[in-house]
């Protein structure tokens, strides 16, 4: 047995938060509001009064740290997982961008392999290239297409085990039979980059669609259609309690009340906050890419976001969630513990990752400590201290 205690941080839990000690056994978390004999051997952490969350949980992450997963190595994956790691995310899922499914095919295998080296790697999520054209944002409009039997068999026995949510539009061709195929592997569907009414999002809700890609991104509302006001992805995501949404909360891609709307309507059970973050996040830099390094690729960054070159969109966030915690709190003004439910528990609600998310007995020992600034001092991955600044 190798014994952790966090000692004296304000640890947060059920929505609360207490003075108290964390102890582990191994990654296990073994006891909260510990008061007994410290175990003999047992490494001991001051927490000093800092703030002591479960490790944060980013769904929705193509890079950092000048790598992405597009790169198609095992380095790349593990760089990724490792700069966020460092920042407090301690389970990560990597994100494909739309690409030649050969190339995602080869993504895939890659993923297999890193994952076994890199702890935080939980699982793959695909996005794209199923999504549509009209609302693409920064993915290559070129590699867009509707779903196909042999592509989705294909993709189902080289991602078995590894991929674990996709993103889709659900008015393409032959998303009924791709949604249910999905749901009966166990695979997360998503909507997003998605041009669909509400009509048709509530209808794929019904096959199986059950979450939203960063809401407000790629997600269209209320607009005319051959001079019919229609309602659309937004409206349905907000009319279906069971349904779970995401958004970008790097302070660009969601405006504070967009985000306060989305709490109130489905509340945190039922909101997640991601990265979206790609190649450049934690670098200073003014250039870089989305996806592979390929000169259809570039991206310029500005204004603490990546766009297209010629402005017309975001092409994802350089965050953190380091900084996603910074922003909850200085640029949305959330209360901690709403901030960090949707940071850690409702990510793993949405992965179905039952011993992820929560400081509690029988968890994975994995935790962030941060202090009154927001600034992270301690990050634990199952049970190991793996950043102590």
């Amino acid at each position: 047995m190798s014994y952790l205690l966090i000692k004296d941080g304000k640890v947060i839990a059920d929505g609360t938060i207490r003075r108290g000690d964390i102890l582990v056994d191994d990654d296990t978390i073994l006891e909260v509001g510990f008061s007994g004999d410290i175990p003999a051997g047992c490494e001991v952490l001051d927490a000093q009064g800092k703030y002591v969350s479960p490790g944060f949980i980013d769904i929705h992450v193509h890079g950092g740290g000048g790598y992405d997963i597009m790169d198609c190595t095992e380095e790349a994956f593990c760089e990724v997982a490792n700069i966020h790691l460092k920042n407090g995310t301690t389970t990560i899922v990597p994100t494909a961008v739309s690409a030649p499914m050969e190339d995602i095919f080869e993504m895939i295998e890659v993923c297999k392999k890193a994952i076994d080296k890199c702890p935080s790697i939980y699982g793959l999520h695909l996005e794209g290239p199923y999504i549509s054209v009209n609302q693409k944002g920064a993915h290559n409009e070129k590699l867009l297409h509707a779903p196909t039997a042999e592509e989705t068999k294909r993709l189902l026995e080289v991602g078995e085990g590894i991929i674990c949510r996709m993103t889709a539009a659900c008015e393409l061709d032959n998303m009924q039979e791709f949604a249910q195929t999905l749901k009966d592997h166990g695979i997360g569907l998503a909507l997003g980059h998605s041009d669909a009414t509400a009509a048709q999002a509530l209808e794929g809700f019904r096959w199986g669609f059950s979450h939203i890609t960063h809401l407000y991104s790629a997600t269209p509302s209320v607009r005319k259609i051959n001079q019919v006001v229609t309602a659309g992805v937004i409206e349905a995501a907000y009319l279906d309690d069971a349904v779970t949404v995401e958004l970008i909360a790097d302070g660009n891609h969601a405006t504070e009340h967009g985000l306060k709307l989305a709490m109130k309507i489905k509340g945190t059970d039922n909101v997640v906050l991601v990265t979206d973050a790609i190649r450049p996040a934690g670098l200073d830099v003014t250039e870089s890419y989305l996806g592979a390094k390929l000169p259809e690729n570039r991206v310029i960054v500005e204004d603490g976001v990546a766009k297209l070159p010629d402005r017309s969109v975001f092409a994802g966030s350089i965050a953190t969630m380091a900084r996603v915690l910074k922003k909850s709190m200085t640029h949305y003004h959330l209360e901690l513990v709403d901030a960090i439910k949707m940071m850690t528990e409702t990510p793993a609600k949405v992965l179905g990752a039952k011993d992820l998310g929560k400081i509690q007995k029988g968890f994975k020992a994995d935790f962030v400590l941060f202090d009154e600034d927001w600034n992270i001092s301690n990050v634990i991955k199952n049970g190991k201290v793996v950043v102590n600044a």
